[in-house]
């Protein structure tokens, strides 16, 4: 982009010297210091700002100007910035122009000043770039302080990034919103990451990285055969990466113990929740107290279970006294409900 400088100067400033406190005291008159006067302006090939606009100054070599004409320059506004990580071309020409302009406004003769001003003057802003290693440290943050899971099951790899990670000169602040809502934060994560120079929003980032969950689940030590119960004898514990198999394997030993085995399992093999019924809290020959109910009457009497059976399960239990055999369901581990 080149810039079409159109702004000329029109006002004359005005310098009015201070007298010395003894000066003024004595009514003595001092003649003020000589004032060096202009004679060169060299202009910068290559511009490096932070500001949102540009002044002639900055694109001046400041040691060849007089304190003056520091002063001037620096209030001549010749356009904005160019964006963070692009630039912009000021034309040597039209600067020639508008600087002849400026000195005829001061009472300056240009014929007296050299004018020292490059073919090609570039401006850029000044940025800096935003390291992988702080990107990864913002994911791994926001994942460690938000996931639902134990921080010391999580690892975090493969932390890449779209956009373009380039900010201006500041203090960097940033906030970050998860892409999918209300997700595990396992397997590919993905954040928006807004990213702020001195309060204000200047750059998008979205970062994706790879978060593993690792747990301890329970394995078949030895083969087990359909119907088995399991007890602790028949368990294996290993730590295993469930990334994608979250709730899929019983990693808690009530999800396994006295439960009974749907299908064949083989020896050190992971244990399925799906291949696993509910524990069962009633075995065969245990003693239970039956209970019949009806309107105005409840009536219990001993019993012995015939099977095996969890809550809410229909077990035949053989009734103590009649020795006659009846269907029931049941309530918990010593009471069973007659089925009218």
């Amino acid at each position: 982009m080149r810039w079409v400088i159109i702004a000329m100067l029109t006002g004359i400033f005005s310098l009015v010297p201070l007298l010395p406190a003894t000066a003024r005291a004595t009514g003595a008159v001092m003649a003020p210091a000589a004032a060096r006067p202009l004679e060169e302006i060299r202009i910068k090939a290559n511009v490096m700002v932070r500001d949102t606009n540009v002044s002639l100054l900055q694109i001046c070599d400041p040691a060849t100007l007089p304190e003056k004409w520091k002063l001037i320059m620096g209030a001549q506004d010749i356009g904005q910035a160019p964006p963070v990580g692009s630039e912009k071309f000021v034309d040597p020409a039209q600067l020639r122009s508008y600087l002849v302009t400026l000195l005829n406004s001061h009472g300056v003769n240009p014929a007296g000043v050299k004018l020292d001003i490059p073919s090609k003057i570039v401006v850029t802003s000044q940025s800096t770039r935003v390291s992988q290693q702080w990107m990864e440290n913002v994911f791994k943050k926001y994942v460690m302080e938000n996931t639902p899971w134990q921080q010391s099951d999580i690892t975090i790899e493969n932390v890449r990034y779209s956009g373009i990670p380039v900010v201006p000169m500041g203090t960097l602040t940033y906030t970050v919103t998860p892409v999918t809502s209300a997700q595990n934060l396992i397997g590919n994560v993905s954040l928006s990451v807004n990213l702020y120079v001195d309060g204000k929003m200047v750059r998008n980032l979205n970062l994706l990285g790879r978060v593993k969950l690792f747990q301890n689940v329970y394995f078949a030590s030895r083969p087990l055969r359909t119907n088995h119960i399991i007890s602790q004898a028949d368990l294996e514990v290993h730590r295993m990466n469930v990334t994608d198999f979250v709730n899929r394997y019983a990693t808690h030993l009530g999800q396994v113990e006295n439960r009974r085995v749907l299908y064949e399992v083989g020896a050190h093999q992971p244990l399925e929740l799906s291949e696993l019924d509910k524990p069962l809290v009633i075995k065969r020959g245990d003693p239970v107290r039956i209970v019949y109910e009806s309107p105005g009457l409840l009536v219990s009497a001993k019993g012995r279970a015939n099977g095996d059976a969890g809550i809410g399960d229909t077990i035949a239990v053989t009734n103590a006294s009649s020795t006659k055999t009846i269907y029931c369901k049941v309530v918990d581990g010593q009471t069973v409900r007659a089925i009218q």
